[in-house]
């Protein structure tokens, strides 16, 4: 992928947002990479690109391997969330330890899970989000750096063992109550 460019990891459902994702980076003339499973949600952006005449801007991955998709992140200006809406937001997790920074839609889903760790965006404006990737490609090394280190600490409060532990503790509560 030439560089510099911003990564978006994940389906590409509508609620995704990346129309407007795809119209930011055309307006702030840089490189978005979408790696995303082949379907006809992939097809729609194919559409998409060719109606932002964002062709020589985005590049359609596909599937991408663990360990290229590790490099992708890690050398991205940032990786991009333009959801409407989510469940969680397991992907920016995912950029944060890989070494991105993360620029997220402003939802309170988002909010909830990233705290002060991302750069956020109005996912409604195309241009929220142009601004969000300027930002970024401004940020000076130490800043980057900072920003980077930050997001990779914070992600520790993540893991699958304390979901599982926590998981396992509800159950147990539940079982306790149903026997009483």
């Amino acid at each position: 992928m030439e560089k510099p460019y911003f990564i978006y990891v994940g389906n590409a459902y509508p609620h995704k947002n990346l129309a407007r994702a795809i119209e930011a980076a055309v307006g702030c003339d840089v490189n978005f990479a979408i790696v995303s499973s082949r379907g006809v949600f992939a097809e729609r952006l194919k559409k998409l690109i060719t109606k932002f005449n964002a062709e020589k801007f985005v590049k359609l991955l596909g599937f991408v391997p663990d360990e290229e998709l590790k490099t992708l992140y890690k050398n991205a200006e940032g990786f991009i969330f333009p959801s409407l809406y989510e469940g969680f937001g397991l992907p920016g997790l995912e950029a944060m330890s890989a070494g991105t920074v993360v620029l997220a839609s402003d939802i309170p889903v988002f909010k909830e899970i990233y705290k002060d760790k991302v750069l956020y965006f109005n996912p409604y404006d195309y241009t929220s989000i142009e601004r969000s990737m300027r930002e970024v490609l401004s940020m000076d090394i130490e800043e980057r750096e900072k920003t980077i280190k930050e997001g990779q600490k914070f992600v520790k409060n993540y893991s699958w063992a304390k979901m599982a532990k926590q998981t396992l503790k509800v159950y147990e509560e539940v079982i306790k109550k149903y026997k009483e």
